[in-house]
């Protein structure tokens, strides 16, 4: 919770100061400096880094003791031009009741832009582990995910944007030397889950 309203109460803080710098422009020229502002975010080899968080939690939605399945993710967007870009995510962590890994990435593709708000497709998959410690013996399990849908990719200043997707996905959860779990069906990721990104020009 206080993760959350930490980068909420930064996102209110950028909005104001992009609204601040749109209302001292001329009107006259107010129109370019936002078209410009989205298509060079998004082109000629920007890189965006940030924050998303994956979260797995519905494999095992209603399993008595099931482990919280959400990784913190160093989530990194490549625009190779305007149409086409690469998600990277990588989340790990270790501590006294869990150690956890996972690394995954997208296809990204723009389909329309609208001054400062790029709608996209894109497919992804992501590989991932960990460890539950406790009870005098670790248990290791794998989780893998497939997923495709719509994002949208909003440039609250030309060097941040905020994200937003939904879609369909598969995810395997399977603990070594015990059952599957699977899921497969809808879901929508907005803040923190589908993240935010710093752009460096």
């Amino acid at each position: 919770m206080k993760k959350l309203s930490a980068v909420v109460l930064s996102l209110m803080l950028c909005v104001s100061m992009s609204f601040a710098a749109r209302g001292g422009s001329s009107s006259s020229t107010s129109s370019s400096q936002k078209k410009s502002s989205s298509s060079s975010s998004s082109s000629n080899g920007s890189f965006g880094i940030g924050y998303s968080k994956a979260n797995f939690n519905q494999a095992v939605s209603g399993v008595n003791g099931a482990p919280d399945l959400s990784f913190d993710e160093i989530a990194g967007r490549y625009w190779f031009d305007d149409k086409f870009a690469i998600d990277v995510q990588l989340g790990f962590g270790s501590g006294d009741a869990t150690s956890r890994f996972l690394i995954g990435g997208k296809v990204v593709g723009n389909v329309l832009t609208i001054n400062n708000l790029n709608i996209y497709f894109f497919g992804g998959l992501a590989f991932g582990s960990f460890t539950l410690k406790g009870n005098g013996r670790d248990q290791d399990a794998s989780v893998f995910s497939i997923n495709g849908g719509v994002g949208a990719e909003y440039y609250v200043l030309p060097c941040l944007s905020v994200l937003t997707e939904m879609g369909i996905r598969y995810i395997s959860l399977k603990p070594d030397g015990g059952n599957s779990f699977d899921d497969f069906g809808v879901y929508a990721d907005w803040l923190p889950q589908a993240g935010v990104r710093f752009y460096f020009k």
